[in-house]
């Protein structure tokens, strides 16, 4: 049975201790995702690995690695891309400091043809980031007014209606930023009541999880102050919903937004894959582009849990910050984790990693 509930509210800090209990409390029922056979369910939502799949892409070749990440990983169980199963797919793309740092077009032009291969119509694919101005200058969309489409997918944004829903917001008391503020008040000059309750709502990208809508996040890694690793996780959470600038600059806010909001079941539960491209990330500074922190590791990596592949990406990012002189942020003492393990994403620690040949 799909289970809906109306104006989901999650709060982020009074209940990231308790959340367990709270979970069991206010969702009631397990979740079965719609869209998918409930005959597959006890091997693709129950059973859900944190195993991480590694390949070297040394060759830029993004079709043979990606194919042989997703053979492996479902060979050992993950779960299964077939439109006779999933009947939908959102892909999650990571444009946010476009064009120094993205998701490259090769990595997701392969992903397309591998779906496409597998007997996905374009109808059943979309593609979308939060940002328009970064889909812009990632070359992914045009910059032409109507419907956007990236090659024969529909391409969407945030101004994109479906993006948002009105009932489906994350709920904090921590206040905006002066940009969003300002945002707010230009939206209600004459609501002050519509400005408050607006101010404590980010909104969810409900376009990935409602209906029968699985999500495939493809993701960059960028170190950051106060999550340890912007990369899958970040994106999926701080890197889709609205007002968000607001958790991000709090170190211990930002991971418990992350984790909070990657926990909703409705999202949760609706995951299919993450990947994360390593042949570009930067060491430091994290939070804008900035070319002088670039490295550069020839290194794809595949999960079905997005917070195991930032455990590892972190790996690679603290290996080139020590390398550089910098100081590692030590994976113990990154709040990212503990708040994950705590309410129940899973141990990202004891994550294991196969290399893929």
């Amino acid at each position: 049975m799909f289970h809906r509930i109306v104006k989901r509210q999650a709060m982020v800090y009074f209940f990231i201790l308790l959340f367990p209990l709270f979970q069991m409390a206010t969702f009631g029922n397990e979740l079965i995702g719609e869209g998918i056979k409930e005959s597959d369910q006890a091997s693709s939502l129950v059973k859900r690995s944190n195993d991480v799949f590694r390949v070297q892409n040394g060759s830029g070749n993004y079709l043979s690695s990606l194919n042989k990440l997703l053979s492996v990983s479902e060979s050992r169980g993950g779960l299964n891309l077939n439109p006779q199963v999933i009947s939908s797919i959102g892909i999650k793309i990571k444009t946010h400091m476009a064009p120094g740092l993205q998701v490259s077009p090769k990595l997701l032009d392969a992903l397309l043809e591998i779906l496409s291969a597998r007997g996905y119509k374009s109808n059943q694919i979309f593609i979308a980031d939060r940002d328009l101005s970064s889909l812009i200058e990632a070359g992914f969309h045009l910059g032409v007014s109507g419907v956007s489409k990236y090659k024969k997918y529909n391409l969407f944004s945030s101004r994109n209606s479906q993006y948002y829903h009105d009932d489906w917001f994350h709920d904090s008391p921590m206040p905006p930023t002066l940009h969003d503020r300002t945002r707010f008040f230009i939206n209600f000059p004459q609501d002050r009541n519509r400005r408050i309750l607006e101010e404590r709502k980010s909104y969810l990208p409900s376009l990935f999880f409602l209906k029968n809508v699985f999500w495939i996040n493809l993701a960059v890694a960028s170190d950051h102050i106060n999550l340890g690793i912007n990369g899958a996780s970040a994106n999926m959470t701080t890197g889709a919903i609205s007002n968000y600038q607001r958790f991000l600059d709090r170190a211990t806010i930002a991971p418990a937004a992350v984790t909070e909001i990657l926990a909703i079941p409705e999202i949760w539960e609706k995951r299919a894959y993450s990947i994360l491209d390593l042949s570009k990330f930067q060491f430091a500074n994290g939070g804008q582009f900035d070319a002088e922190f670039i490295g550069r590791e020839s290194t794809l990596l595949l999960s079905e849990n997005p917070l195991s592949i930032d455990r590892f990406a972190l790996s690679v990012i603290n290996k080139k910050r020590i390398a550089k002189g910098f100081v590692a942020r030590a994976e113990e003492n990154l709040l990212l984790f503990k708040y994950a393990l705590e309410i129940g994403l899973g141990d990202a620690r004891k994550a294991r990693i196969f290399n893929v040949q």
